[in-house]
C-alpha cells in the first residue's frame, strides 16, 4: 500500500499540467446531478477519491451517452468512467480497471404470459432498446431487425411506455437503471419482471481512457484505482450509497 502510494507521488509532478476530463451519462444513484446542479454519486466519489489520490487535475461533466462516447473517442484527456467493456470495445481505448458490473435482462410487464428458453425464442416477440448502445447490436448480432422485431428509442422513458402500451414487448436492460427509470414515470419495480437473463452480455462497467492518454497518467490512475479499492474505500462508498 504504501509503495503504491510512494510511486503515486512521484509522478504527480508530470501530471498537474495535464487536466483531464472524465465524463459519463445521467444515471442515479450512480452519476447524477441533484437539485442544486451538483454532480453527484457512488461513482462520482469512486472518480474523486482515484484522481485525488493519482494527484491529477480534472473535472466531471455529464452529458447524454452519444455524446460522451463521442469525447471519450475524440480527446486525448477524456476518459468515461462507466463504460460496458465489451470485445469489440476492447481494442479502442485504455481500460483501467474495472468500477463497477451490471446483469442484463429481457424484461416485460407483470401482466404478460411470456416464457423464454433462450434469447432466439424472442424472436417470435418485439424487443426494445437504445439506439446507439452497445445491446442494439448485441441485438442485431443475434438475429433481431428494425421493422420487424427490434425497436430503437433514442431513451428509456419511451421503451417504458411503449412496453406498458403493449406496442413492445420486452425491453433489453440492465439492474443499473432499472428502478430510477421507472419511478420517473410513475411505475415500480413490482410492474416488470425479468423473464431472461442474458449470460453472454458483457457486465463490467469500466474506467476508460482515450488511446492517446499519456502512459504515466494512465499508470497512476490504474494504480490508484486498485488502491482505493484494496484500502477498503471503494466498498466505503458502495455501502454509503446503499449499493453493496
Amino acid at each position: 500500500m504504501k509503495i503504491a502510494i510512494i510511486l503515486l507521488a512521484l509522478c504527480s509532478f508530470s501530471l498537474a499540467a495535464e487536466q483531464l476530463q472524465f465524463v459519463a451519462e445521467d444515471l442515479p444513484p450512480y452519476h447524477f446531478k441533484d437539485k442544486h446542479g451538483q454532480t453527484k454519486g457512488a461513482l462520482v466519489d469512486i472518480v474523486n477519491a482515484v484522481a485525488k489520490l493519482a494527484q491529477v487535475d480534472y473535472t466531471i461533466e455529464l452529458y447524454p451517452f452519444a455524446r460522451a462516447f463521442r469525447l471519450l473517442k475524440a480527446k486525448p484527456n477524456v476518459l468515461m468512467f462507466s463504460l460496458l467493456k465489451s470485445p469489440s470495445r476492447e481494442p479502442n481505448f485504455i481500460w483501467l480497471g474495472k468500477i463497477f458490473h451490471n446483469s442484463a435482462y429481457l424484461v416485460s410487464s407483470t401482466e404478460s404470459t411470456y416464457q423464454l428458453a433462450n434469447l432466439s425464442d424472442a424472436k417470435q416477440y418485439s424487443v426494445g432498446t437504445i439506439r446507439g448502445y452497445f445491446s442494439e447490436g448485441y441485438l442485431r448480432k443475434s438475429g433481431f431487425n428494425e421493422g420487424e422485431n427490434l425497436s430503437l428509442s433514442v431513451k428509456y422513458q419511451d421503451l417504458w411506455q411503449m412496453l406498458f402500451n403493449g406496442r413492445i414487448d420486452f425491453v433489453l436492460t440492465n439492474t443499473l437503471s432499472l428502478n430510477n427509470e421507472l419511478n420517473k414515470l410513475g411505475y415500480k419495480t413490482g410492474d416488470v419482471k425479468q423473464v431472461l437473463e442474458l449470460i453472454d452480455f458483457p457486465s463490467e462497467l469500466h474506467l476508460a481512457a482515450n488511446l492517446s492518454l499519456t502512459p504515466t497518467t494512465a499508470k497512476a490512475l490504474e494504480q490508484a484505482l486498485k488502491t482505493v479499492i484494496a484500502s477498503g474505500e471503494y466498498q466505503r462508498i458502495l455501502t454509503q450509497w446503499g449499493l453493496r
